[in-house]
């Protein structure tokens, strides 16, 4: 299958920053969306993430016309004062060259009912203004980090995205079991769509 990109431009101040996207024919609600950040904290989760090659997971959603992003972020308020939380944007400003080297959407094998079911899912979480989870805790959904909000949103649909890989990071004051984009972006539930 032919991929067919679009280019766009998405502005932050007085830049203006250009975004790869897939065709919107390609997109369905409860695709996934991984990017490799160029900050500071994609900078760690690549560091963490020996076998990995992005840093950041969102879900696709539909919002009216147009094709959004949900996702769990630390460090993008969208105002002064804004905490960090799930959140929904374009999916061009996801993809914002600022904030995305490079860029895939995957397809979870599953019934579109059921993808459906899980990006609404993940609306519902950023209508609830769900807080970003820093202490990257699995079994608290209280709170949600980008990985965390995925599996959660598909394992309440019977998928298991991960099958329960994590990845053991011991750095000080950071010790555990994670689970990374590079986890996910391995699993075989997933099937690739776009990638740039």
């Amino acid at each position: 299958c032919a991929l067919i990109t679009a280019t766009t431009a998405c502005h932050k101040g007085d830049t203006t920053v250009k975004a790869v996207l897939p065709a919107d024919s390609l997109l369905r609600e409860g695709d996934l969306v991984f990017r490799r950040g160029a900050g500071l904290i994609s900078r760690a989760v690549l560091a963490a993430d020996k076998n990995g090659q992005f840093s950041h997971i969102g879900i696709v959603v539909r919002n009216g016309n147009n094709w959004m992003v949900v996702h769990a972020v630390p460090g993008e308020p969208e105002f002064k004062g804004d905490s960090d939380r799930v959140k929904m944007e374009p999916i061009a400003s996801f993809f914002c060259s600022e904030k995305a080297k490079s860029g895939a959407v995957m397809r979870v094998k599953a019934d579109s009912t059921v993808c459906y079911s899980a990006a609404r899912r993940a609306k519902a979480l950023y209508r609830k203004r769900v807080l970003f989870d820093h202490a990257y805790d699995l079994q608290d959904s209280t709170r949600m980090y980008c990985t965390e909000l995925i599996e959660y949103v598909y394992r309440l649909e019977k998928v298991d995205i991960s099958g329960g890989k994590l990845t053991a990071i011991h750095i000080p004051g950071f010790n555990g079991n994670f689970l990374l984009p590079g986890d996910m972006f391995q699993s075989k539930k997933l099937t690739m769509i776009y990638q740039y």
